[in-house]
């Protein structure tokens, strides 16, 4: 068993007002998100499958051409391979689960 504390995770900017905390397990990817109002994550797509829990704010999130405002509470299940985007529409908290684990995200 591993306990982390958030706090002592060394946080991240790889896009403007965008901060993202990373934790990795065995199998999946954790991303941690603060996302400033006006923010975006440009459009990508990647091999796993990420799974986006709102947890502060309002969230616009395009996946294949299609737009919708995610709040606090909504779960949005992206597949492996799809081009999404987000963009925060105010000050906004976020999870991402990733399987299997981003790599490209370690260290």
């Amino acid at each position: 068993m591993k306990i982390l504390e958030l706090k002592d995770v060394t946080p991240k900017e790889p896009f403007k007002d965008c901060e993202v905390k990373f934790i990795h397990s065995e199998n999946v990817s954790l991303a941690f998100w603060k996302i400033k109002s006006n923010g975006v994550l440009p459009e990508h797509s990647h091999i796993h499958e990420q799974v986006t829990v709102v947890t502060k704010g309002e969230l616009e999130l395009t996946m294949q051409g299609k737009t919708q405002i995610l709040v606090p509470g909504m779960v949005a299940i992206i597949p492996s391979n799809v081009r999404h985007l987000a963009k925060a529409i105010t000050d906004c908290e976020l999870t991402d689960v990733f399987y299997p684990i981003r790599e490209d995200y370690r260290n």
